[in-house]
């Protein structure tokens, strides 16, 4: 019986699963969108770090799956990106893009920090929380509220960014522009099909 477990252990570790669980929160969303049409704001950190760029990219795929359309030219929305890293240890960020890039905050008030502090209480205080934050704007109107937020995080003791986002991306595309109630929480086992699965459409 030992050795079967230690077999299975053996054959996940070879496989790369991993399970996060994935926290999103945010607040507005609308019944229905003129029409999806958007092009990215970027803070200028974004821009010249060929990873973040990346995930921008990734970003720009998975919304493609569900209708949204990249349009320089004549876009009906903006959207705003940010990510990083935070150490729970002192809550203090290890690495991030974008923060600061448009306007606004939770509906309810919450400060990245809360919204952080929320989820590494009762963590180990060897774990990183993993962010994403996507903020959707009318055109023109990117120094008012935004119309749609949400806030994706997960944890795990490595601080690497790059094996998550495509799992915070996922999570985001998938709630994108939906009208939440700023509680949901999702789990995700992240097997090495599930992974593979993420750099195609998001199921409907």
């Amino acid at each position: 019986m030992r050795r079967l477990l230690l077999i299975s252990i053996i054959i996940l570790g070879l496989f790369g699963c991993a399970s996060y669980t994935v926290n999103v929160t945010g607040y507005g969303g609308l019944d229905d969108y003129t029409a999806k049409t958007y092009d990215f704001m970027l803070s200028q950190d974004i821009k010249t770090d060929l990873e973040a760029m990346g995930y921008v990219s990734m970003l720009e795929k998975q919304l493609a799956c569900i209708g949204w359309e990249k349009d320089t030219k004549s876009s009906e929305y903006v959207i705003a990106p940010s990510f990083g890293i935070t150490g729970s240890k002192d809550n203090e960020p290890k690495a991030r893009f974008g923060v600061g890039v448009g306007a606004g905050t939770f509906g309810s008030g919450l400060s990245l920090g809360t919204f952080l502090g929320t989820s590494t209480g009762s963590s180990s205080r060897d774990d990183f929380t993993k962010y994403l934050d996507v903020k959707l704007f009318a055109k023109g109107k990117t120094g008012e509220q935004p119309i749609w937020q949400g806030k994706i995080f997960i944890q795990d003791s490595e601080d690497k960014l790059s094996e998550v986002m495509p799992v915070l991306v996922k999570f985001a595309v998938e709630n994108f522009g939906k009208s939440t109630d700023g509680s949901k929480e999702f789990t995700f086992n992240a097997t090495g099909k599930n992974m593979e699965a993420l750099e195609t459409c998001p199921a409907e």
